[in-house]
């Protein structure tokens, strides 16, 4: 067993990682910005091309964890390994409801025409019910990463050996 994700699994991570914070930010700035606005319809492009890139990262993700070699397990409780278990569940199934409700948001709008550049205007998406699952599961993501880091510093400040599993500078 190797003490350490695969060089595959960190920066498919970290991409990740960024990746969502990123759109995140970009998806509430740009819903503040005058629905004429050029900075909005940029925004708007990159929220869409990212949320479809990291359903495509989200996937290969999987399939490296899948694949590739597997990591010793924490020396943590049968509970509270079921619990670390559950909160990477959620963390990819809200992911991809994430995804899911993004496109059933913009299939069911006039949002690729806006993408073309054939609207002037965003178009009113608060009505739109996906859309408005689509905002409550970004904040449910974001809770639960900070449940993730706050339990993997809680579990480096008191046994250590999780930051070197993930961070490629920590050794």
């Amino acid at each position: 067993m190797n003490e350490r994700w695969s060089n595959a699994s960190v920066a498919l991570h970290w991409l990740a990682a960024a990746l969502l914070f990123g759109l995140a930010a970009a998806g509430f700035v740009m819903t503040d910005l005058p629905s004429d606005s050029s900075a909005r319809l940029l925004l708007s492009r990159l929220h869409t091309i990212g949320g479809a890139t990291l359903m495509l990262l989200t996937v290969a993700r999987l399939v490296v964890r899948r694949r590739g070699p597997a990591v010793s397990p924490l020396p943590v409780s049968e509970l509270h390994r079921r619990g670390v278990g559950v909160i990477h569940a959620l963390l990819y199934v809200v992911t991809f409801a994430i995804g899911a409700t993004g496109f059933v948001t913009g299939a069911r709008s006039t949002w690729p025409d806006y993408l073309r550049g054939q609207l002037d205007d965003a178009p009113a998406l608060e009505a739109l019910v996906s859309r408005e699952v689509h905002e409550l599961l970004v904040f449910a993501l974001l809770g639960l990463v900070l449940l993730h880091v706050g339990g993997v510093m809680l579990q480096q400040v008191r046994k250590g050996g999780v930051l070197q599993r993930m961070v490629p500078f920590v050794k």
